[in-house]
């Protein structure tokens, strides 16, 4: 009965033993894929942060544009009121000969 109670304590003992080396595998590996996580987590912001630069100077660039066509329209215009407003002159000024 004493060899009985020494194999089941050794077996007991193991199996405690195995789990134990089974739960500090786990932990390591949790440790080194929370790393990998936290590392490309820091590499993706760090990506976004240069795209959101480069998204500003893109959007600064096609402000500029927007604004140099609009000045250009309004000189467009200015210049289309100015040969209306001859037309219109001349349609309504001329006077009649017969008078």
């Amino acid at each position: 009965m004493n060899d009985t109670a020494q194999i089941i304590v050794a077996v007991i003992g193991t199996g405690v033993t195995l789990l134990g080396i089974l739960a500090g595998l786990l932990v390591s590996l949790f440790r080194i894929l929370r790393q990998d996580i936290d590392s490309r987590h820091k590499e993706g912001r760090q990506d976004m942060a240069a795209l959101r630069q480069e998204v500003r100077a893109e959007i600064a660039a096609l402000n500029t544009r927007i604004d140099a066509l609009r000045q250009e329209l309004r000189t467009d215009i200015g210049a289309l009121h100015s040969r209306i407003d001859a037309l219109y002159q001349a349609l309504f000024n001329h006077k009649d000969p017969a008078a």
